[in-house]
């Protein structure tokens, strides 16, 4: 497939000039719809307990703006504490990376972003201020120059991670001239009808609320093979009525900003609720 849409050269370097903590750092700020949105890596060189606070409990994280207006936490993806909506504390080990996205209320000008932090915490916090936004120039990609070859998908049914019996979908597939570029194999499902299925469940879902599955991938030559990217899929957040039920999964491959690089296949299968 030959794309002819050309990928914009600027990019964004994040810098804080004060953060509280070493092993976390801001690695994506941009507005998306109606939110800004905050992307987090944590990379402990230790074991640790990590807590997520919710939006309306103790300590949860604010962003602030330069001229001191606060936009509050609205949801978050990619933290699977045990309170509800994904919060909460979970253990991380030495090297393990996690991914976490915030999702605030807009700031309309990014470049008037100033601080994120945990409001009211006094020790362990994860603050960071004088935050700064600022253009980078990279080497430009043209879509026409990005192709992929998609081979297969297939299922592991009935099979069990974190304690959750689910279902796990597996992609093989070459990209081509995505070297260092930062994409994800993204995993949805619909019913028969082809409308997307959603959740409630903030780990499980994107800000439209469908279910969606991400695995992060950066190609690390202009021709990189992957043999098998696989997601989890706990069969408790298909929150589907007690009955057969036809559905799809749909694979594609996007960009880190969420834009589509390839639709790789929709595949039906069936799900026993009864």
């Amino acid at each position: 497939m030959m794309l002819s849409i050309q990928i914009s050269a600027q990019e964004k370097t994040i810098v804080v000039g004060n953060p509280t903590t070493t092993y976390i750092n801001i690695i994506g700020v941009q507005n998306m719809g109606n939110w800004t949105e905050i992307s987090l890596e944590f990379n402990p060189t230790s074991d640790i307990n990590a807590t997520l606070h919710p939006p309306k409990g103790k300590s949860p994280f604010i962003l602030s703006d330069q001229r001191g207006n606060r936009y509050a936490l609205k949801n978050q993806m990619g933290w699977e504490g045990p309170d509800s909506g994904g919060y909460g504390t979970i253990k991380l080990g030495p090297n393990q990376k996690k991914y976490l996205k915030l999702f605030f209320n807009k700031l309309e000008k990014l470049d008037e972003i100033y601080s994120l932090t945990e409001l009211g915490c006094e020790t362990g916090c994860w603050n960071f201020y004088d935050i700064s936004i600022k253009d980078k120039v990279v080497e430009s990609i043209k879509k026409e120059d990005v192709s992929t070859k998609f081979k297969r998908s297939w299922v592991d049914y009935n099979v069990t991670e974190g304690g959750k019996k689910g279902m796990r979908i597996h992609g093989e597939f070459t990209i081509y001239n995505l070297k260092e570029k930062e994409c994800y194999m993204l995993v949805r499902f619909t019913n028969k009808d082809e409308k997307f299925l959603t959740t409630t469940k903030t780990a499980y879902k994107n800000v439209s609320g469908h279910i969606s599955l991400y695995k992060k991938i950066t190609p690390k030559y202009d021709n990189t093979y992957y043999e098998d990217v696989h997601v989890f899929m706990p069969y408790t957040e298909f929150n589907l009525s007690k009955e057969y039920h036809n559905l799809k999964y749909d694979v594609d491959l996007i960009y880190k900003n969420g834009e589509l690089i390839k639709h790789f296949e929709m595949v039906d299968f069936y799900y026993d609720n009864k």
